[in-house]
């Protein structure tokens, strides 16, 4: 599987493969990493080149290759095609799928992201987390009744009074950005388990070929909120190539499964996996989520 860290090119580099190294060249200077140490690279320089066997290779690795568009926000992803035995066996169990299935598992979806929205506010200090725990308590399967609609509404309110998410403000920028980055790990990590990203279980769109990844990004959308909310861009300014690359770093926030710790990008694979098993097996219960546990940023040496 994937390393520990994400690569973000902001300049006119060249990236080639050699030795299984990954190599960023410059007209003064060169950079080298060893593949298998990286998680994701996001390619934000419009005057960069890549090479085709860089792509092959990374694919292979299953590393993740991100390209913005002119505001900087992530657009395209090229996502690794696992060479699984389990493919087959998944897809049938995926199209298979019961609709008691696919509304319990939104369900969970749903419980967890508003207990993740309830820790932040927590974190950040912020009053109302109780109540969302009690909003959490109510959702029923398939979120019959739309908590998670009453759960968002009252979750930013309580988060940033007057903030408006859908606008053109920094802050929005910021989360479409952390949102964009963390659906990329998501998608990435459900492709190589096996997994048809198209068929989700709370998201249906048959013109979205991310419909899974869509739904347990919904789990992280908290984590997100955090690194943004705690840490606000510069208001009425483009973000910053210092604040994306804060942004970037939200692969590595630590949350909790089942009280063990792992990274978002981590859990974006636990995620992938239990998923697998828990369709396999037609037990919902072997899903396991994320829990937004602080704020907390893992550190390499």
């Amino acid at each position: 599987m994937a390393g520990w860290r994400t690569l973000v090119v902001t300049s006119e580099a060249r990236l080639v493969v050699r030795n299984g190294s990954l190599h960023l060249e410059r007209d003064d200077r060169q950079l080298t990493l060893p593949i298998e140490d990286i998680d994701a690279v996001i390619v934000e320089s419009p005057r960069g080149s890549i090479t085709i066997s860089v792509l092959s290779e990374l694919a292979q690795r299953g590393v993740a290759l991100l390209v913005v568009d002119g505001k900087h926000t992530p657009c395209g992803v090229l996502l690794p095609y696992a060479q699984n035995p389990r493919i087959p066996s998944l897809l049938k169990a995926q199209i298979e799928l019961t609709e008691p299935f696919k509304k319990r598992v939104w369900q969970r979806i749903v419980q967890q992201k508003i207990l993740n929205a309830a820790a932040c506010l927590d974190v950040l200090g912020k009053q109302g987390s109780e109540k969302l725990r009690e909003i959490a308590a109510s959702v029923r399967s398939g979120d019959s009744t739309a908590r998670e609609a009453y759960a968002a509404r009252t979750y930013f309110k309580l988060l940033e009074p007057g903030f408006r998410r859908r606008s053109d403000s920094a802050l929005s920028s910021a989360l479409d950005y952390g949102y964009a980055i963390v659906r990329a790990a998501v998608a990435r990590s459900l492709a190589s388990a096996g997994l048809q990203c198209a068929l989700g279980v709370g998201h249906r769109s048959s013109a979205n070929p991310f419909n899974l990844a869509d739904d347990f990004v919904e789990v992280f959308r908290p984590c997100v909120d955090l690194m943004v909310f705690e840490q606000p861009p510069e208001a009425d300014t483009p973000l910053s190539t210092d604040y994306r690359s804060y942004l970037v770093s939200i692969l590595r926030l630590e949350c909790s499964i089942h009280g063990s710790t792992y990274t978002v990008s981590t859990a974006a694979q636990e995620i992938a996996e239990s998923y697998a098993r828990a369709i396999l097996s037609r037990d919902y219960r072997a899903l396991a989520l994320p829990e937004l546990v602080g704020d907390q940023v893992r550190r390499y040496e």
